[in-house]
């Protein structure tokens, strides 16, 4: 049985430039590793600790060979690891990169009454209605669909 890399190894790879690491993995490690691309992705476009040089490196060499065609080469692991090993740093040195998180949503009152009035419509589609509606309109649109004063008081 093959022994598994574990994804601080495949991030210092990385940083060391290691585009050979593929033809040395067995196919349980390349199979793990064609999962990690999108986590590996995250991580390897921050450095943290660093210059704001070293920073910018990781996020634009990430989003230029590594993003940039993700949906054509993604049946192509092979070529995707190299890519990804191409964003290393050229010190050759290993970085601590941290993981970079989603936004998180925003408690919206706008948003929770859109969904009320709402409820089949994406989330997406809601916030960019909810960005586009005057705090005026929502309250009248309430009033129409029969709220009372408090209500929308409450709502808003």
């Amino acid at each position: 049985m093959s022994e598994k890399i574990e994804l601080k190894e495949k991030m210092a790879a990385v940083d060391m430039g290691a585009r050979t690491m593929w033809d040395e993995m067995d196919d349980l490690q390349r199979k793990s590793l064609k999962q990690e691309f999108f986590i590996l992705n995250r991580y390897i476009s921050n450095v943290k600790g660093q210059t704001r040089d070293t920073q910018e490196h990781f996020v634009l060499t990430v989003n230029e060979y590594f993003n940039k065609y993700w949906y054509d080469l993604q049946n192509h692991p092979k070529l995707m690891w190299q890519l990804l090993s191409m964003c290393g740093h050229e010190s050759k040195k290993i970085f601590y990169h941290e993981w970079i998180g989603f936004k998180k949503k925003k408690d919206n009152k706008r948003i929770k009454f859109l969904n009320l009035v709402y409820p089949d419509m994406k989330d997406d589609e809601v916030e960019l209605l909810a960005k586009l509606s005057e705090l005026s309109e929502l309250k009248a649109m309430a009033e129409d669909l029969g709220y009372s004063k408090e209500e929308i008081a409450k709502l808003f």
